[in-house]
């Protein structure tokens, strides 16, 4: 049997193993069917392509987990000291998994699926939760392309997506820190930063005082503040150096820089071509926009959420962007800036936007007929 076959063999089964367990749910739609097939048909394209050479596909990070997998955990063992530099949340269960003759890579891409359709059935058990609906053209907002893609990859990003959905939107205090945990364990600076956005929640806006466009200004400034500083103790913490207070936190082209990691839109801000992430030109960048239409729409819609109904400003939506802006002053401060590192804020962001177009087309609706009523 070639390669090729038992590969798509095992992607079968895999996608298989999905297609049953969404099933068992009440609540299956065609959607989550349609992701786990494009899921199926992509993984094998693929491998069909670049064969093993699909770890450098997109990501070499992809070639860091094999290397764990293969040859770290079969020959060093664990390591207490390794659990967050070796990724044993995720590496450990795909390396025990692997014994039984799955191919490595892709488990890692069936969990990220997994975490795909996990990420979709939280973002609409939250919204079921206010009564809202989700329409036809709003799933792409909690379910698009660039989670979709991801998916496709032996990475990390999608389970830290839920994972950070499911510290956002959850409201038992336990349940957050199991998430919060998870998160730590894969991204440390991720749940660094929903540990602060959460805080400044509770602190700064825990009563129902009247909260204003500058007073979520001031506080998001903090946290930005908070994220470049933090970069520096942590530097100091884990490598020794000397504390250096970051220089360029007030510039033009941080702010700028700011706005393009918003909208996903980092490469338009690279101070030196060699800093970038994905070897591709401008134009194909841009280009790119056009399949990856979430990565520039969810966060659109999120800040008119965010300024536009101040009523409406919930925990989850403050928690959201606190959290963006602490981390934000993080990666500011290193080169390592790309839309991938946003794709959690992007899972939260989309099913909140979401809330807030839902919640304002019911009381439209509602108040459409009284008014009708009035005028005649």
């Amino acid at each position: 049997m070639s390669e090729l076959a038992s590969y798509s063999i095992q992607a079968v089964f895999f996608a298989l193993v999905a297609v049953v367990v969404v099933s068992r749910s009440k609540k299956t739609d065609l959607y989550q069917f349609v992701l786990i097939s494009i899921w199926l048909i992509g993984v094998i394209a693929i491998y069909a392509k670049y064969k093993d050479g699909q770890i450098f596909f997109y990501s070499n990070d992809q070639d860091f987990h094999r290397q764990v997998i293969e040859y770290y955990l079969p020959v060093e063992g664990f390591h207490i000291s390794a659990i967050i530099s070796l990724r044993y949340l995720l590496t450990i269960p795909v390396y025990l998994v692997s014994l039984l003759g799955f191919n490595a890579m892709l488990i890692i891409k069936f969990l990220q699926l997994s975490a795909l359709l996990f990420v979709y059935q939280r973002s609409r058990k939250f919204l079921a939760a206010q009564l809202l609906s989700v329409k036809f053209w709003q799933l792409p907002l909690i379910a698009g392309p660039i989670l979709v893609f991801m998916s496709l990859l032996s990475l990390r990003d999608v389970l830290l997506a839920y994972f950070a959905l499911g510290f956002v939107t959850e409201s038992q205090l336990n349940r957050k820190i199991v998430f919060g945990i998870a998160t730590l364990l894969l991204r440390t600076h991720l749940a660094a930063a929903l540990i602060v956005g959460y805080l400044l929640v509770s602190i700064f806006f825990s009563h129902k005082s009247k909260i204003g466009a500058a007073r979520i200004c001031g506080i998001a400034l903090l946290s930005y503040i908070a994220g470049t500083v933090s970069y520096w103790i942590g530097a100091v913490i884990q490598k020794g150096v000397n504390f250096d207070a970051p220089r360029t936190v007030f510039t033009q082209f941080k702010f700028s820089q700011l706005a393009a990691n918003f909208f996903g839109l980092q490469f338009l801000a690279l101070s030196n071509p060699d800093d970038r992430i994905v070897a591709s030109s401008t134009l194909t960048l841009l280009l790119s926009r056009l399949v990856f239409f979430d990565t520039l729409l969810i966060p659109m819609l999120f800040l008119i959420a965010v300024f536009k109904h101040p009523m409406y400003l919930t925990t989850q939506k403050i928690l959201t962007l606190q959290a963006f802006l602490f981390f934000y002053g993080v990666v500011s401060q290193t080169s390592f800036n790309s839309t991938r590192q946003n794709i959690p804020f992007l899972a939260c962001m989309g099913v909140l936007a979401v809330a807030d177009i839902e919640h304002f087309r019911k009381i439209k609706a509602k108040v459409a007929p009284k008014l009708l009523t009035a005028t005649r």
